[in-house]
């Protein structure tokens, strides 16, 4: 080979070498920039060690803990108020964070047509009821003049029978007592008629007082008015949630254990409750529900690290020392599984 040719050769293969070793250097900056990303706590996968899934079954195969994001929430879960009927608020009884007792009025609607039907049921069933009284009374009269016609006509009977009267006047005392008891027989019909109205207007008081108690909004148990949203005024619609309750009784956190952990939890274990991130506990536990299946993520799904497509299983821990834990708060539950 000429000289000039055997020059540009080596040329070549010297920029050839050079380029190969930066390629080398940037491959082993990218690997050490993805170790330095990977979670704190976590360690990137060496790349002769066995499979991603073969070592995360070996390190969640036997947890002594687990730690689930939960949030606070009173055992009996917090309850969304809605009125039964439409209509006006005309009165707001109560303020959030008051504490009530068990049908106590929280909230009512206007109701006065409602309330005059009830006024108007209630003056016809009075009516009523004094005519009943009255028809008894008449009743009681008949009655006794219908036993005092029957004594006549027996005692003219025997009269009769020895001779000494007439078969007119008989005739005529048995009329007179088959009048009084048909007289007895109308107005007891009379009476049956005027109780059956008198039954109907007591129905329609019933019902308007009912549709006046479904336009007042009363506590369905014991507890604290968490919010409380219409006011004097505003208009509601049947069905719509107008404010949260919750019920007295023990304070819980409602957590979900990954479907990595879900058969190490049990009903019994001990837990602890922590801020997110801290390692003080606030609070401590027993788990008292462990949910039946697994489901998709709830509590947490707003987060952005949470994956849609992992399951978790609901777990209720109920606290023995919540002190003055705010409701919905998060936390980080820690589960003693071992």
């Amino acid at each position: 080979m000429k000289p000039f040719f055997r020059h540009i050769a080596s040329v070549v293969t010297g920029a050839t070498l050079i380029a190969q070793t930066f390629a080398l250097t940037g491959c082993g900056s990218k690997t050490e920039a993805k170790a330095a990303d990977a979670p704190q706590g976590q360690n990137p996968t060496p790349a002769n060690s066995a499979p991603a899934s073969t070592n995360a079954a070996t390190n969640v195969s036997s947890p002594s803990k687990i730690v689930a994001l939960g949030r606070v929430e009173p055992e009996g879960q917090i309850t969304e108020l809605s009125m039964e009927a439409s209509g006006v608020v005309q009165k707001v009884a109560v303020r959030d964070g008051d504490a009530v007792r068990a049908g106590a009025t929280i909230l009512e609607l206007d109701n006065s047509v409602e309330s005059a039907r009830v006024a108007l049921a209630q003056s016809r069933a009075t009516t009523q009821k004094q005519e009943v009284g009255a028809i008894l009374a008449q009743i009681a009269s008949a009655q006794l003049k219908s036993q005092n016609q029957k004594d006549r006509y027996e005692r003219l009977k025997k009269i009769f029978d020895s001779g000494a009267e007439t078969q007119q006047n008989l005739d005529n005392a048995k009329t007179d007592y088959e009048t009084a008891l048909r007289e007895v027989e109308r107005l007891q019909a009379t009476l049956r008629s005027s109780e059956s109205r008198l039954a109907e207007f007591n129905a329609d008081a019933r019902v308007s007082a009912a549709e006046v108690q479904r336009r007042i909004l009363k506590a369905p148990s014991d507890g604290t008015i968490l919010k409380i949203n219409p006011t004097p005024g505003s208009a509601v619609a049947s069905g719509k949630t107008i404010g949260d309750f919750a019920p007295k009784g023990a304070i819980t956190v409602i957590c979900e254990v990954d479907e990595l952990f879900v058969g190490s939890v049990a009903l019994g274990q001990k837990a602890t409750v922590r801020l997110q991130g801290m390692k003080e506990t606030v609070a401590s536990g027993e788990v008292i529900t462990v949910g039946p299946y697994l489901k998709k993520k709830s509590l947490f799904s707003d987060e952005a690290a949470a994956l849609e497509d992992r399951r978790v299983r609901e777990v209720r821990v109920r606290l023995s020392d919540a002190g003055k834990l705010l409701l919905n708060t998060r936390f980080e539950c820690v589960i003693q599984v071992k």
